[in-house]
């Protein structure tokens, strides 16, 4: 038989902006490398008998 818990989160206010700090920044992280590979693609985009 599985258990599962399920925990809530209570952080302080001070614990809220450290969070959303970080999320920040990993979301622009994101954003940009998807925006790289998408240049790259673009870039280097070929028939599917052309490339090498």
């Amino acid at each position: 038989m599985r258990t599962y818990y399920q925990y809530k989160l209570a952080p302080t206010k001070q614990q809220v902006i450290e969070l959303e700090r970080w999320l920040s920044m990993l979301r622009s992280q994101y954003n940009y490398l998807l925006a790289d590979r998408f240049n790259w693609y673009e870039e280097n985009r070929c028939s599917i008998n052309a490339c090498h």
